[in-house]
């Protein structure tokens, strides 16, 4: 039986690349209440995103691990936002259901077997 695990791959590439695109839109071009207007929030919250990207992109597991333990933050806060600011709901939840797009596709993106890594 041979699977195809690039539609994984494929789904964390873009899950992660939403949550890169999510931080300055929601932080910077989306207006009070819904948005805070700081183009420095927005580039503090997106340039940690930035580091594990290449690996994202090129399918190293290592990299997408590490930006999965990267994202959990992105859950943290998001969430937190979700519960304590019902004006910016929308937008944290959109990042609460990125992160766990990106962790599901991660996890089977890893069940490769050996010979396809």
């Amino acid at each position: 039986m041979n699977i195809d695990f690039s539609g994984w791959l494929r789904l964390a590439r873009g899950s992660y690349l939403g949550l890169l695109l999510l931080q300055p839109i929601w932080l910077y071009l989306l207006p009070p209440p819904l948005g805070p207007r700081s183009g420095i929030l927005a580039l503090v919250a997106a340039l940690p995103l930035l580091l594990p990207l290449r690996g994202v992109w090129r399918g190293s597991l290592r990299a997408m691990t590490w930006a999965g333990y990267l994202s959990m933050l992105y859950l943290v806060i998001a969430a937190t936002e979700a519960w304590a600011n019902p004006p910016q709901r929308l937008p944290a939840l959109t990042q609460v259901g990125l992160v766990g797009v990106y962790v599901v596709a991660t996890l089977g993106f890893s069940r490769r077997p050996p010979a396809q890594r």
